[in-house]
Parts: structure tokens; sequence; C-alpha cells
């Protein structure tokens, strides 16, 4: 008896744990590449060119696609930096019904994503559905972005990606835009010190 009232303590405990944390995360479910060019013509001639292509197997369809790119790291350079997108800011292929294609709005969120629990300032594409096309669970897109920083070397791209409630990441090849100095681990003279003692 006193086994059986302990499971039952127990089992409101783990549902009130599943109720805490609505947004369930699954493993990597992004593949893909950004790239960056400076473009040297044109109305935009000047800043450099981010193309992020990506790949996606969701378990329903594809709400919205996340950027992250560290900005947590220099939240106000981050900010007050000028981030342009195009009209649309990207295509889908792969939509439903018949593989159909569709569009994304692009814009940078100084605030962050709260539907995905991230505060820091990210950048963002929308899947715009319309009657005729709707993001499915499983995709491509080309989404795009402009701006004067270029890229910083060994600064990942992380892809995170909503479905539902669900939410899947990716961490994929290429270089991230970082309007800072790349942060450095935090060392002691003390510690490097340490490093060197025979």
């Amino acid at each position: 008896m006193r086994t059986l009232s302990k499971s039952l303590i127990f089992l409101p405990c783990l549902a009130l744990v599943a109720l805490a944390t609505p947004l369930a995360t699954r493993a990597q479910c992004v593949t893909g590449e950004m790239t960056s060019e400076l473009l040297t013509e044109g109305p935009r001639a000047g800043l450099y060119k981010y193309t992020l292509s990506i790949a996606w197997d969701t378990p329903q369809g594809l709400s919205h696609v996340t950027l992250d790119c560290g900005f947590e790291n220099c939240p106000t350079e981050a900010c007050a930096t000028e981030w342009f997108f195009d009209e649309p800011a990207g295509h889908g292929y792969g939509g439903s019904p018949d593989e159909c294609e569709f569009v994304f709005d692009g814009y940078f969120n100084c605030e962050g994503d709260p539907s995905i629990g991230v505060d820091q300032p990210i950048i963002k594409w929308d899947a715009v559905d319309s009657d005729t096309c709707q993001a499915d669970n499983m995709g491509s897109a080309v989404l795009c972005f402009y701006t004067h920083v270029g890229p910083v070397m060994h600064q990942v791209p992380i892809v995170i990606v909503k479905n539902g409630k669900e939410v899947c990441t990716g961490e994929i090849a290429g270089a991230c835009p970082l309007p800072c100095a790349t942060p450095v681990e935090n060392m002691t003279w003390g510690t490097i010190k340490l490093e060197f003692r025979d």
C-alpha cells in the first residue's frame, strides 16, 4: 500500500512537469547551409547578402524558421545594426497540396521569439499560408537577408523550426554575421599561470 501511495503522488508531479513545458523539443530536423556574398552592384551594393538554404522533416507543417547567430553575445550591437529583407524574404518548396510553392516574410526581432522560448535577438521567417498552398512537414526553402556585417568564421548558424507545438533544431554549415568581437573564454591571470605550471 505504501508503494502504491508513493506512485499516486509521483504521477501528478509528472503531469505538472509536462504542463510546464508545452513545447516538445526534438533532435536535429533541419539540414542545410548559409552562404554570404558582398554585393558590388544594384540597390543593395555594399551589403552582404546571406542566403540560407534548408530542408526540414517535422511531425507537422512548418510554422516558422528562426536563425540563431549568437546575438546574445552582443544584443545591443545586433539591435543597432540594420537588417534588410526582400518581399517576399524567401521561397519554400514541397507545400501542401501537390508540393506547391509558398513564400516567407522575414524580419529581425530584437526581443527574440517567445513562441520557442528564445529571448535574445534573432532573425525570423514566417511561412505565409494561402488558400492554395501551405508549408508541409517536409520541404525546403531558400531564405535571404542583407546587412553590412560580414561573416564571422566559426560562428556556426543554428536554425530552429517550429511546427505545431514542437520545436527542433539543426546546426548547419556556413558562418553568421556577428556585429561585435567574437567572445573569448574568460580566464584570469591565475588560471593562465596554472596552464603553464610544470
